[in-house]
């Protein structure tokens, strides 16, 4: 229990340092001073802005919560091909959501798999340095 404790813990630290790697709180920041300069600095249009930007946030935070835990699933998926003793030709069949898939017209499948092998290739290769780092 306390190991998955622990892997949230370092799930959310992960989110919190690429949010400022990319900005966010930057952008957050003058995103806030331009509303506050569009609806005045009065008290309602600081809690106005105050608002919309904690709802912003809780926005972006779910999403990005939710896609970290759709990552991990896929990441296990990935895991269990790797990890396989048989040679397998076609991987991205094995992580497409067949739910999901009967329900896109054509392009929409084209993106879904175009986005599906790229994520492949990047938990493959997280799956490698994993690898690695442990055996040394």
């Amino acid at each position: 229990m306390a190991k998955k404790a622990m892997n949230e813990l370092k799930k959310r630290a992960l989110l919190a340092k690429q949010r400022m790697k990319m900005g966010y709180w930057e952008q957050m920041m003058k995103d806030r001073d331009k509303m506050i300069g569009e609806v005045g600095s009065t008290f309602e249009g600081k809690k106005l802005v105050s608002d919309y930007q904690r709802d912003k946030y809780n926005r972006d935070f779910n999403v990005t919560v939710c896609k970290a835990a759709q990552d991990e699933k896929l990441y296990e998926k990935v895991c269990c091909i790797l990890e396989s003793d048989e040679i397998v030709m076609n991987p991205i069949a094995r992580l497409i959501d067949n739910d999901e898939y009967e329900n896109m017209d054509s392009e929409t499948k084209q993106r879904y798999i175009l986005e599906l092998s790229a994520k492949f290739r990047e938990l493959k290769e997280r799956y490698y340095r994993e690898r690695i780092s442990k055996s040394s």
